[in-house]
This record gives structure tokens, sequence and C-alpha cells, in this order.
């Protein structure tokens, strides 16, 4: 996923779903507070529990 693609789902209460460090599938809850690029670690999705590296996202839906 890219930048342009996951500012759509700024301010909204989400379930991303992303592959963790060792390989496995891991789903969260959070509200997403930013999306923005980090110098020297790429691209991130900011929430209001955890940040996350856009890279490894492999799915995202907002929740009602």
């Amino acid at each position: 996923m890219r930048i342009p693609e996951a500012k759509q789902y700024l301010g909204k209460r989400c379930k991303v779903t992303y592959v963790d460090r060792h390989g496995g599938e891991v789903t969260r809850n959070l509200r997403v507070e930013d999306v923005t690029y980090v110098p020297l670690y790429g691209a991130y999705l900011i929430g209001d529990v955890e940040d996350i590296y856009l890279d490894r996202v492999t799915g995202i839906s907002v929740l009602e």
C-alpha cells in the first residue's frame, strides 16, 4: 500500500491487517491518526494504538 491510498483512512476507526517481523499475520483495530514518511525507515501508518510500516500492511477496512 502507498501513502496516497492510505490517506483515505485518516481519522477513521479501521481494522488493519499486516505481516509482523516474524512473518505472522496480525490484525489490530485502531484509529488512523496519520500516514507519513519517516527518513531511513519508510512510510508509516500512525495509529492511536501502534505504528505500522505501510509496506507490511496487507489490508485495511473501515469499522462502523
